[in-house]
């Protein structure tokens, strides 16, 4: 399942719009079925139940310690959401802080794979650059990497970008880096995920 809070009227809508898309085209590179939910539909009961019959769920949304909302700033994916649909799955997110308090819910649910953030996620002036660096993982677990080699090689997509952004966005895209959550043990792989 791929879902983005593109409202014209959220901020970073192109931003989650353009991560979206890249997550389409990998799925569609790598032969992975997908459903797609935007607004107005993008609510729990759209996103939560049809996660029984998907492995991954990538979100591009705003977020914060507590989950992941719409452009109205309803729950999505929250802890006060009936998430037991994420046992044995996988949740990809570009969200604000989530791995704080959101993380620790889907985990204790058994959920397989968890990437997000435990702090505000910034997106410099490169919007570009942010975006690659945010899906990088997406790719490889798409291609069936396991979890350990999708995060050393979105690391190292970090470590590249870094070094050809202008100072403000290095410092902003290092500090992303370092709040980025990437969970679950080493070897899950999507064909693990359930």
């Amino acid at each position: 399942m791929i879902a983005c809070n593109n409202d014209a009227n959220v901020e970073l809508h192109n931003f989650m719009q353009s991560c979206a898309d890249v997550a389409r085209q990998y799925c569609a590179d790598n032969n992975h079925s997908y459903t797609t939910v935007i607004p107005p539909s993008l609510i729990e009961s759209n996103v939560i139940p049809p996660m029984q019959k998907h492995q991954l769920c990538f979100i591009a949304a705003h977020g914060d310690y507590d989950g992941i909302y719409n452009e109205k700033d309803a729950d999505v994916i929250t802890i006060r959401t009936t998430n037991y649909a994420f046992a044995d799955k996988g949740l990809y997110t570009i969200a604000c802080s989530c791995a704080q308090n959101l993380y620790p819910e889907l985990n204790r649910l058994g959920i397989k794979l968890f990437v997000g953030y435990n702090a505000p996620f910034i997106v410099g002036d490169d919007e570009d650059a942010f975006g690659d660096c945010a899906v990088e993982g997406m790719k490889h677990i798409l291609q069936g990497k396991t979890k350990s080699e999708a995060y050393k090689a979105m690391l190292d997509k970090y470590d590249v970008v870094i070094k050809t952004l202008s100072f403000k966005d290095k410092i902003r895209l290092l500090r992303d880096k370092e709040r980025l959550k990437f969970e679950g043990e080493d070897n899950t792989t999507i064909a693990n995920l359930k």
